[in-house]
């Protein structure tokens, strides 16, 4: 397998736009947008995002296959891997392999007019800046798809619901190609289940849409709190895909 360089990821469009599954954080990375690594065997390629997703285009061979088992078996420290596809063939022979947890991811997309919020009384919508980002605490916010602050500044956007000096929700571009975006959200713990996340995502939606951009949702299927988010907001379904990462 060779790791291809950061000046050649450009070249490797045409197969990121070809990637099972997902191919939003691929082609991220092969625009250079976001960071990653492009590993191939100058057959099948993998794209890893650096939120820790990888995505195969083609189709691997047997060693290509033992190169990606071990890498869901063996992840480096400090890196995840998530392998996620929807090609049958790859799915199967991943399913197989003693160790390895499968799940199911679910896509959606949006073609319908946003509906209306009200924000609740005291409350602002403010777009993400310098100052405000290291108030937005959780899981899923910037830090987690993007690489540093000015990476995401350059590349990305989102909002976040102040609530006097706190931010209760925050919506973010979790990845950003040159035709779509991928929305990730979060809620503090202590603003939940107020509809703030579908708020704050509606603003990054709008202003995806405002620069030509297709707004993208996804969630893994026991996520039931996104998925009512992502109906909130109009999304349909469009696709299940798997997502295979280690036991454990």
């Amino acid at each position: 397998m060779t790791e291809a360089a950061k000046s050649d990821f450009a070249a490797y469009l045409p197969q990121a736009r070809a990637a099972s599954g997902d191919i939003l954080y691929p082609c991220a990375i092969a625009e250079g947008t976001q960071s990653g690594n492009i590993i191939t065997d100058g057959n099948a390629v993998l794209f890893h995002h650096y939120c820790g997703f990888a995505f195969l285009s083609g189709s691997p061979d047997d060693a290509f296959t033992e190169y990606i088992a071990e890498k869901l078996l063996h992840p480096v420290p400090n890196r995840r891997f998530m392998l996620i596809s929807d090609d049958p063939a790859i799915c199967s022979r991943l399913s197989s392999l003693d160790g390895v947890m499968r799940s199911e991811r679910i896509y959606y997309q949006t073609s319908q007019a946003l509906p209306e919020f009200s924000l609740p009384d005291g409350m602002t919508l403010c777009r993400i800046t310098p100052k405000l980002l290291p108030l937005i605490h959780g899981r899923i916010i910037p830090a987690w798809s993007w690489e540093s602050p000015e990476q995401f500044f350059t590349h990305g956007f989102g909002y976040c619901i102040m609530y006097k000096n706190a931010a209760a929700a925050a919506a973010f571009t979790a990845a950003a190609a040159a035709d779509a975006v991928d929305i990730g959200v979060e809620t503090a713990e202590a603003y939940r289940r107020r509809g703030l996340a579908k708020i704050a995502a509606a603003a990054v939606i709008r202003e995806a849409q405002q620069r030509g951009k297709a707004a993208v949702w996804a969630h893994h299927a026991a996520n039931i709190g996104s998925m009512k988010t992502a109906q909130a907001l109009g999304f349909s379904q469009v696709k299940i895909c798997v997502a295979f990462s280690a036991a454990g």
